[in-house]
């Protein structure tokens, strides 16, 4: 894992901005529930890394809609570990999609973003709630169950062609919510059910992100909650989401240039082997 360790047992995880005293509490846990959670902040290595991934992720996400979350989910996990993953990129993707949203946003279509955000929220708040006292290994697996599913999952609702409509949107809403809880980026299992209601290129990218945002919004309250938002987490998502404003720029511009046959064969090739790596590490 490439990281510096900021934690030590006993002491209270000392800040990335400022140090608390020793004995002290981070503002969010006073009076609230908390749980262990041991912390780290990247080398210069694993700055690199990171970096690196969320420009590539995002420029890949504001081409298709989705890949900003897959590229950037695994380097997370490797370089800060598992159970920092979902706060981190919470804090990473609500940026990363606010600059998604702003690009597109005269195609934004809300009505299919209110009905979305309606199950999705209590639904996203749920499963939130269940992640901050889940087990790291647990974590893991999860998480690369998912991104391994996602493929075939993907080619079996589009091959499906089934129809959406509105009333169904809430429903995908509270299923999707709940999911990204855990793994955060949900963009390759949301992608068939906008695509099968009708939003294509900027329209899909502005609704998509709009709902994305929301679903952040909740898990940054539930995880600031439990003490999992830290001002480690939070400043290192900041950093990655500020990189991913210049991915969304420039994956909108080659949105007319590239081809999505050969975008979507990358972006499912990424998801086999980096969930098969993840599943593989969490052994």
């Amino acid at each position: 894992m490439i990281a510096r360790t900021v934690h030590r047992e006993g002491e209270p995880m000392p800040g990335l901005l400022a140090r608390r005293g020793r004995g002290a509490q981070p503002r969010a846990a006073r009076g609230a529930a908390t749980i262990r959670y041991h912390g780290a902040v990247p080398d210069a290595t694993g700055w690199a890394i990171l970096l690196a991934g969320a420009l590539l992720g995002s420029t890949l996400g504001g081409v298709a809609g989705f890949g900003a979350g897959i590229v950037l989910l695994p380097l997370v996990v490797q370089v800060l570990g598992a159970r920092a993953a979902a706060p981190v990129l919470t804090v990473a993707m609500f940026l990363g999609n606010l600059a998604r949203l702003w690009w597109s946003r005269a195609e934004l279509d809300l009505r299919v973003a209110a009905c979305f955000l309606l199950g999705a929220v209590p639904a996203t708040a749920a499963g939130a709630t269940l992640y901050a006292a889940a087990t790291g290994d647990w974590v893991r697996w999860v998480i690369g169950g998912f991104l391994l599913a996602a493929v075939p999952l993907r080619r079996l609702l589009l091959a499906g062609g089934q129809p959406v409509r509105l009333r169904h949107v809430p429903l995908v809403g509270a299923a999707i919510g709940a999911l990204s809880a855990v793994v955060v980026t949900v963009g390759p299992v949301l992608t068939p059910f906008f695509l099968a209601y009708g939003l294509r290129r900027g329209a899909f990218i502005a609704t998509e992100a709009a709902c994305a945002l929301g679903m952040h919004l909740t898990r940054s309250v539930v995880f600031a909650r439990y003490a999992l938002l830290t001002w480690e987490t939070a400043a290192v998502g900041t950093v990655l989401g500020a990189t991913m404003f210049v991915g969304a720029w420039l994956g909108r511009q080659l949105l007319e240039r590239m081809s999505e046959r050969v975008f979507v064969a990358v972006v499912e090739g990424l998801l086999v082997l980096m969930g098969l790596q993840l599943l593989v590490a969490a052994r």
